[in-house]
């Protein structure tokens, strides 16, 4: 059986790759495969397989998807042939036009021994929180697990209603993290992937010992609380 772990969210901005690269750093060796207008994930190299949406963004966002839909059969073919446990990105706008295909050709997939877990990313933000059901329901039906990020990026999200949107996944939170400028600077030119070799020395020089300290210790943080957030997923996937 080859596992498959989906994070998914139709809106932009919500944090959905920086959950994706907190599980790339929670399975080191699982494949990255992206599906994306511009490639983002580029700190993993060559581990990530970048599919990239020739479909304009604005025609995308126009037809809800469907202009995308011609370029989802390589990329759900990279997805069927991973050899080993694999994580996916889907770019904004896609998320339903891809997961509504491959639910077309669910039970032929899992036929071939291919099994899906769905990570859903949601925030307090209007847009985002309103297709976390719209994705649930399309993926309920034939995902083995679901899991449900709360991102409170835009704040907590009223725990009666992130319960009721949860609809049985399991769910947790990452917490919003003020960091510095520069280390905000630093995760979005690295990811995550570069927190590890940060040179303690190097940052003291460049920046001071208080301030290079402070840099080291917000990224170790937000690392440590985005893989927590992802930690059942990640621990679905490699799962025997």
């Amino acid at each position: 059986m080859s596992k498959v772990l989906i994070f998914a969210q139709e809106k932009g901005g919500c944090g959905r790759s920086t959950n994706t690269r907190a599980a790339a750093e929670a399975v080191p060796a699982a494949p990255v495969i992206e599906l994306e207008i511009n490639r983002r994930l580029t700190e993993l190299g060559d581990r990530a397989q970048h599919f990239p949406i020739r479909a304009s963004r604005e025609e995308i966002e126009r037809t809800g998807g469907r202009a995308a839909r011609s370029e989802f059969d390589a990329f759900i073919e990279a997805m069927v042939v991973a050899e080993v446990p694999a994580i996916v990105d889907l770019g904004a706008n896609t998320s339903t036009a891809l997961l509504s295909t491959i639910s077309e050709v669910a039970n032929d997939l899992r036929q071939v021994g291919v099994e899906f877990g769905i990570v859903i990313i949601a925030t307090a933000e209007p847009g985002a929180l309103a297709s976390v059901p719209l994705l649930d329901e399309i993926v309920s039906p034939w995902a083995s697990a679901r899991f449900l990020v709360e991102n409170q990026l835009h704040g907590p999200i009223n725990p009666i209603h992130l319960d009721r949107i949860a609809n049985g996944a399991v769910l947790t939170s990452l917490p919003h993290h003020l960091m510095d400028t520069e280390a905000e600077a630093i995760f979005q030119a690295g990811g995550f992937a570069c927190i590890c070799d940060l040179d303690s020395k190097a940052l003291a020089k460049k920046y001071g010992l208080m301030r290079g300290l402070r840099i080291q210790r917000d990224l170790a943080r937000f690392r440590l609380a985005a893989m927590r957030a992802v930690e059942p997923a990640a621990r679905w996937l490699v799962a025997p």
